[in-house]
């Protein structure tokens, strides 16, 4: 599905992350999520859905279809693209991202994906967002991967260098001109930095991103089209900052199945007039 901007001269994105569906639909905390979501797109209007990672607890599904299938009927009813890539949590079991991805065809109303590659069982892909005929923003979705190859040493994936140089080798033409932005699930090592400059919202935990650092930020700074990052993982932290002139965020979590202070809710970016403005939209305000 083609992404335009609205009727409105804007384009609104509603970043949900760390849903945590569990083993069973009729659980609890899943059927709470699943309703303040079915509120939430009843009272707004968005121009596309992005779920940074962590959708399930695989250790508990022993089916993922069928934990998976009560969310993507929910987003089947309305008329928004939706995109998404994989946390660390979504691929513990037996099954693969490849059989993740499978589980996508049914959605009814995909966004259109570009350049999309494979790295391991990692996709990456560009959306691109049109104002009329013209491409005004490009959005990158990265899966950052799961746990190390080095357990021994650190915890979390980094970004592997094939997916930097897929970034880098991309066909567009673009610079600091342009207002493009970055999903992903596992923050970059950039964010412990960045979280000595908050601008908005809550810092609950440290930033468990990867100790190993394979110099992503390092392209995203060097060509200055990317303005701002979006990630999930650490459910006590929903924080905006900026890193050397890039806006490191966090998504909101947003599944009542697992553990944070924080309210549930999502953060809603909007692009207009190559600008951008963000904020978290609480379930329960």
């Amino acid at each position: 599905m083609k992404l335009n901007y609205n009727d409105r001269g804007n384009f609104k994105i509603c970043q949900l992350t760390d849903l945590h569906l569990g083993e069973s639909p009729e659980n609890e905390e899943d059927n709470k999520t699943l309703n303040a979501l079915e509120l939430l797109f009843n009272t707004n209007e968005f121009d596309l859905v992005i779920i940074t990672g962590d959708l399930i607890w695989s250790k508990l599904s022993y089916d993922p279809e069928m934990t998976l299938s009560p969310l993507y009927k929910l987003l089947n009813r309305f008329s928004f693209p939706v995109a998404i890539t994989y946390g660390n949590h979504d691929t513990q079991s037996k099954w693969s991202r490849f059989d993740m991805r499978k589980l996508e065809r049914q959605l009814t109303h995909p966004a259109d994906k570009y350049n999309s590659t494979i790295t391991g069982e990692r996709e990456n892909y560009t959306l691109e967002v049109y104002d009329g005929k013209k491409l005004a923003n490009v959005i990158y979705v990265l899966d950052s991967g799961a746990y190390s190859n080095w357990k021994d040493h650190d915890r979390y994936a980094s970004i592997e260098p094939e997916q930097i140089e897929w970034y880098n080798q991309l066909p567009y033409s673009r610079d600091e001109n342009n207002v493009d932005l970055g999903f992903f699930h596992i923050p970059l090592p950039e964010y412990k930095l960045a979280a000595q400059n908050i601008i908005a919202g809550q810092r609950g935990s440290e930033t468990r991103s990867p100790n190993l650092n394979s110099g992503f930020f390092y392209s995203l700074h060097r060509n200055r089209n990317v303005k701002a990052l979006f990630v999930g993982h650490d459910h006590e932290n929903n924080f905006v900052s900026q890193y050397e002139g890039i806006d490191l965020n966090y998504g909101n979590v947003t599944g009542y199945n697992c553990d944070s202070s924080l309210k549930r809710g999502v953060r809603i970016i909007e692009l207009e007039n190559n600008l951008y403005e963000t904020s978290i939209k609480t379930f329960e305000s």
